[in-house]
């Protein structure tokens, strides 16, 4: 009755390999269908940013309006409303 047993935890133990090398890949994957979205974004921002007629100074003046807007501003910090 030994080697029944002893022989279905051999082929756990194999199925657990598998099992393990698939996430091993599947993680791969994840981390390259990651990395192409951010690539996608940044082609997009870049579009976005060459198809404007300003200068670097007049864009990073936008940029920075666009931060200052989305900050919260120091003096709301700790209050309640």
């Amino acid at each position: 009755m030994r080697e029944p047993m002893e022989a279905k935890k051999d082929k756990l133990r194999a199925d657990l390999v598998r099992a393990k090398e698939k996430a091993s890949e599947w993680q791969a994957r994840v981390r390259d269908i990651e990395r192409q979205i951010t690539e996608c974004e940044n082609t997009e921002i870049l579009q976005a940013v060459r198809s404007v007629a300003a200068t670097p100074e007049e864009l990073r003046a936008v940029l920075n309006m666009i931060r200052a807007v989305n900050e919260p501003s120091a003096t709301n910090i700790g209050k309640e409303n």
